[in-house]
């Protein structure tokens, strides 16, 4: 049985939104790559566009491209660190909430420096809504954080990486990931320690 795909946006990343499927969204800080970084990505998905009929060779350019850019955001030579401040932080870690209401199942979520982590599936079969939802979150988020900041612009970068779950294994390595991004950022010893993690009860035996 093929997989229904209900939505395919061609924007400057390509966002393929498939029924009733879990998805792996990392949402960033506006302007925490550096210029050379986004020319090269423009190039990238210029093609990634063009090969999309090619659903395989797009999900491994688009891994490529999440690899290379987590090292950048999880380094200290990223431009801004606004989720440092522990107020942000937490405005962005508790608003999750929102997104529950949304019909959304957090299965796992991190916040860090520069980005946010989130492993998401809508339990009310609306999963067409994800970019719609995530960017009424984004809207809400950064409003409030601009206050916190005293500052006016864009708090977050105006598209996000998703793909969608294909596996098992895959889940349960991206719960891994998530829960333990912190500690290869050099945050914690612990994944438990960071306070900005959260991990469904029942996955935690996912965690190593």
């Amino acid at each position: 049985m093929c997989d229904e795909t209900l939505k395919f946006y061609k924007r400057n990343l390509p966002h393929w939104i498939v029924a009733n499927k879990t998805y792996f969204v990392t949402i960033r800080l506006h302007g925490t790559l550096p210029k050379a970084v986004v020319k090269e990505l423009q190039e990238e998905n210029r093609i990634l566009r063009e090969c999309s009929a090619d659903a395989d060779k797009m999900m491994v350019m688009k891994r490529s491209q999440f690899r290379r850019i987590e090292k950048i955001l999880d380094s200290k030579n990223s431009m801004v660190h606004y989720l440092d401040d522990p107020l942000i932080a937490d405005l962005i870690f508790n608003n999750l909430g929102w997104l529950k209401k949304r019909g959304w199942h957090i299965h796992a979520a991190t916040v860090l420096s520069t980005h946010t982590h989130l492993l998401i599936s809508n339990h009310l079969g609306k999963t067409v809504n994800l970019l719609e939802d995530l960017g009424l979150y984004k809207n809400f988020t950064a409003r409030e954080a601009n206050k916190i900041l005293g500052k006016t612009g864009s708090f977050w970068a105006r598209e996000d990486f998703d793909h969608w779950i294909r596996t098992n294994s895959k889940f349960e390595a991206t719960v891994n990931y998530i829960a333990n991004n912190p500690v290869k950022a050099g945050r914690v010893k612990n994944w438990q320690d960071w306070k900005w993690t959260l991990i469904d009860e029942s996955l935690i035996e996912c965690v190593k």
